[in-house]
């Protein structure tokens, strides 16, 4: 699809569509298709290096600052909506020097609490409502003399 022409699109989604060729016709007459292409959405899960990113306020810079999720912010996860308003946050900070700045990243994967939860939840057993094993599980021996 990146090699087509606005008009080839246009007529593949008419071909899709299922119009006929009078309808067809009539929509090709009348748009205007502009072939555009967007970042790869899986991009922010590639493998990379530290600095592949910039940091949001580059070191010297007074009155530049990225924001969004392709700008560095340690310990963060991209593809969140808070690592995209940590990034304006910071930067706004960075470049009026605020004192005020965002909150720490919550590192849920440190805190007790968190960790028991997890490892309660992964060494949950369904119960067995009904006397009937959940499914994908076989009944005990004992169940099924019953």
């Amino acid at each position: 699809m990146t090699m087509c022409s606005g008009r080839e699109i246009l007529d593949e989604v008419l071909h899709h569509l299922r119009f006929d060729e009078a309808v067809a016709a009539r929509v090709r007459e009348t748009s205007t298709v502009v072939p555009c292409l967007m970042p790869y959405v899986t991009s922010q899960f590639l493998v990379r290096r530290r600095d592949d990113r910039p940091k949001v306020v580059p070191e010297g810079s007074v009155n530049l600052a990225f924001i969004g999720q392709f700008a560095e912010v340690p310990d963060d996860v991209a593809f969140t909506f808070e690592y995209s308003v940590r990034t304006a946050w910071t930067a706004v900070a960075g470049l009026l020097d605020l004192a005020k700045q965002p909150p720490p990243v919550y590192k849920g994967h440190h805190d007790p609490h968190v960790l028991a939860s997890a490892l309660e939840t992964m060494h949950h057993r369904p119960s067995t409502a009904g006397g009937r094993p959940p499914a994908g599980r076989r009944a005990a021996p004992d169940t099924l003399a019953r």
